[in-house]
Order: C-alpha cells, then structure tokens, then sequence
C-alpha cells in the first residue's frame, strides 16, 4: 500500500496561552414502594432506547448486538461501552437506535460514537436530528441510600421475547439498593436483570437516574440474583470529560445540584472541542479519500461510508465554528460526489482543496484566538499520530509545541502525562531504540482523542489576561454538533 503523506502542521501556530434537565415527579410516593407514578413511568419510557449494533466480521459477515441506552439531552444518548464495543474500529459499522420502542411511534435513527470509558464501561452517543417526543432523563449524583428502591428499564433479551414489529417493548424491573461500593462508583442492587438491559437507567422512587445497569451477578444456583449499577457519580465524571453539558440535578427540586463537582465545561471549552474535531476529520477526510482512490475498483464498500460519514462530520464542525460558507459549500460538493459514487478522484482532491482552505481560514483574522488555532492543528496531528504517520523527527518538535502550550494552559495531568509518553517514544524512534513505539504513540494519541481537546478543565481556567490569549475563546451557547471519531477501515 502507498504510504499516505503526512498534513504539513498550520504554519505560525502562537502557543498562548446545563443543560437543566426537568426533574421527574413521582405522585403519592410511599417510603418502600415499589412503584413509579404512570405519569414518571412513561417519562422515563419515552427516554429509554433500543440499541442495535451491526459490524463486518473478518470473513466480510454482518454480525450485530443490542443493548438499552437512554437520551440525557436531546442528541446524547447513554449506554454501556460493552454494548458498543464490538464493532468500535470495525468496518461496515453502524448503531442505530429505535425511540418509542414497541409502539406505533417508533422510529429508527443512526447514532455514532462521540466518546468511551472502557474502563468505567461507559459510551456517549449522539444523533444528529433530535428525535420528537423524547423525554431526557435526569442524572442525580447524591449516593442512594441503602435499602431505597430503584427501577431498571430496558430491553431483557431484545425482542426474543417481544417480537413486536414496532421493537420491543420496554420493560422494567424492581428492587431495592443493596450496598454501594468502590468508594461510590458501584451500586450493588437486589434486582433481577437479563441480557439486553445492559446501559439503560435505574432511577430512584423520585425518577432520577442514579445509575446504569451494566452486569449481574450471583452464584450457581441464582446468577441472576442482583444487579450492578454504575453509579450516576461515575457518569457525571465520564460526561464532563466528553465535553457534555449536562448537569445533576437535586433531589426533589427540579433544579441543578448544589455543591456538585462535577460542572458544565470551562467558557469556550466546546468551541475548543469542536476546532479539534474539525482538524481531525479534515485529516481523516483527506487520507480516507486517497486510500478510496488508491483501492477504489476493489474498495470495500464500508470505506466509502465511513468517508461520506466523516465529511458529514467535517460540514457539521464548520457550521458549529461558523465558518464561511464557501468552507461548507466545499464540503457538501465533497458529499455530493460521494454519493454519486462516480469520480473519487475529484474527491479525493476536493477533500485535499478544503483541508488547505480550512487551514487558511484558521490562520486567518477570522480565528483570532491562538487556543482555537492550536486545537485545530492539535487534531489534525494527534489523527495522524493514531494512524501511525510519523516523521519521528519533525514530530519531535511538534509535540514540544504542544507540550508547551499545554503546561502553559494548565490542562490536565492526563493530557501532560500523554504528551510526555509520545515525546519519550519519539525520541526512541529517532534514536531508533525502539521498534514498538509508534504502536504505543497510537495508544496514547487514542486517549488523546477521547479527551477531545487541549486547554484548561472546568474550574482551572483562567481569564485571558491570565493567559495571555489574543481575543480570548467564549462559549457561544450553540446546539451543540455531534464530536464522532470514525476509524479507517
């Protein structure tokens, strides 16, 4: 295969340095019941999703999981990472979600994975059309006392047992809280569960969601005895660091909660966000485009996908920013003859014609913010470095601009951490002592991508005098665009 050119980095990089969810009521509840209000109930219900997954086998077979997921705002959807896992980095993938599961108003939409916690078990999905009538459930994060009822819903072995045309119907199970455990990360809970609920919400007798059901344990002779929840503490954490702007919510109040540590991100942390995401699936778009061409008479066809999915990605960034609407009339034509399936050679160079526009643009009086340019330059390289394009000895450099900048910026520990793994294993290429470190800069420069951005994290950031920031990033309270990372097949 041809090895792909490297993105030459934007040129004069100047290293510088919610959404209220309404609360669910339940009506008359008593202490030890184990009910929900109708009311409450169909809240939640309507909430709730089927998740189907599909993805290629390495034989080229379709196979595919289903799991429960919940709307907590109107794009993003919670589940479980297990539930996805299998067809992350996988080609011919595709997540589909059915809202009003098992009634007349059904309806299938495609969702795409904008972030993952393996470790917490956790992923963020997003949709791009908000569906109608879709209530988002709200997340509190005070521990749930012991013995407190709770209720799981979701799908108990998808539609083995509800071959409804519409989808399954969702189902919901009862029980109490039994224990909470890893200092409040897990929730152990005496609640009967099957396969298939895996990533819907547990909500408590108010409806608020304290956790996640996520695996079920017990002996030989009852391995279905109880349930574990991912508590709703463990989520707030994982959402934050995905960028969301949901907030917890109080108990009983219908407002956000007091005290919590876990905020909306920083002023202008999502316009950072989304100029990261903007260089990666600018890179991305080039280099899937020119592997199309290169492969094009015997291109797998979830090749194609994924490019017509990524710049659809790149055109959704660009309106997010604002950017001219030459730049996102350049990236409809791109989806236009990607459809039309005829010319991938003229895509190819459309895709190469829009990165260069776009780092003009971003160089430009337009961008003045030396942050903004800095995380748009940062995606397009941490893509490259996931891929394994490197130049040991130019990204050497470049990762000690980065370095500098964020220490300069004060970003988190992680960030700094990751940054310093990738210089340590640069060096060794150059110095050539290591034949295993672009593998291990792939690794670190995928959890580079999962924190989606460089700058300083809620409650540690600084004015722009602090910093020394031309023009200062400000939160523009726009919808926000779908973040999505698409692997190359």
């Amino acid at each position: 295969m041809q090895v792909l050119r490297k993105r030459p980095l934007v040129a004069g990089l100047v290293v510088a340095v919610g959404l209220c969810l309404a609360a669910a009521t339940a009506v008359g509840q008593e202490e030890g019941v184990l009910t929900l209000s109708a009311e409450a109930t169909e809240m939640i219900e309507t909430g709730v999703v089927y998740i189907h997954v599909e993805w290629k086998d390495s034989d080229g077979a379709i196979q595919d999981s289903w799991g429960s997921g919940f709307f907590i705002s109107e794009n993003e959807i919670l589940t479980n990472h297990h539930v996805v896992a299998d067809a992350i980095n996988r080609p011919g993938t595709r997540i589909t979600i059915r809202t009003h599961s098992g009634t007349y108003d059904t309806q299938r939409y495609e969702v795409y994975v904008e972030s993952i916690a393996e470790d917490d078990d956790l992923a963020l999905l997003t949709v791009r059309k908000p569906p109608a009538g879709v209530q988002h459930l709200s997340l509190g994060v005070e521990e749930p006392a012991k013995n407190s009822v709770v209720l799981s819903f979701g799908f108990p072995m998808g539609n083995i047992f509800d071959p409804n045309p519409n989808g399954p119907g969702v189902a919901v199970r009862r029980g109490y809280v039994s224990r909470v455990t890893h200092n409040g990360a897990t929730v152990e809970a005496d609640m009967n569960i099957d396969h298939g609920m895996s990533g819907g919400p547990a909500a408590n007798g108010e409806g608020l969601v304290v956790g996640m059901v996520s695996s079920m344990g017990g002996s030989s002779d009852n391995p279905t005895a109880f349930a574990f929840l991912i508590s709703a503490k463990t989520i707030m954490q994982f959402l934050k660091t995905a960028g969301s702007e949901v907030v917890a919510m109080k108990p009983g109040s219908g407002t956000a909660a007091e005290g919590v540590e876990v905020t909306r991100p920083a002023p202008g942390e999502r316009k950072l966000r989304s100029f990261f995401s903007l260089g990666m699936a600018l890179r991305l778009g080039t280099l899937i485009t020119s592997l199309f061409e290169e492969h094009s008479e015997d291109a797998d066809p979830a090749l194609a996908q994924t490019a017509k999915r990524n710049v659809d990605n790149a055109v959704a960034y660009l309106l997010e920013l604002d950017a001219p609407a030459g730049l996102v009339a350049r990236g409809e034509k791109i989806k236009q003859v990607l459809e039309a399936g005829e010319d991938i050679g003229q895509a190819a160079k459309l895709s190469a014609d829009l990165e260069k526009a776009c780092d003009e643009w971003a160089m430009s009086d337009d961008v003045a913010d030396s942050l903004e340019r800095l995380n748009y330059a940062f995606g397009a390289w941490v893509q490259e470095m996931s891929l394994g394009l490197i130049d040991a000895a130019k990204d050497r450099e470049t990762c000690r601009m980065f370095q500098s900048g964020a220490e300069l910026q004060k970003a988190p520990e992680t960030v700094l951490s990751l940054l310093n793994e990738i210089q340590e294993a640069l060096v060794a290429i150059d110095e050539q002592r290591s034949v295993t470190g672009k593998e291990v800069i792939s690794k670190k420069a995928e959890a580079l991508i999962s924190i989606g951005f460089l700058g300083p994290t809620s409650g540690a950031a600084a004015t722009t005098a602090d910093k020394g920031i031309a023009g200062g990033a400000t939160d523009q309270g726009r919808p926000g665009t779908n973040r999505i990372k698409i692997p190359v097949p």
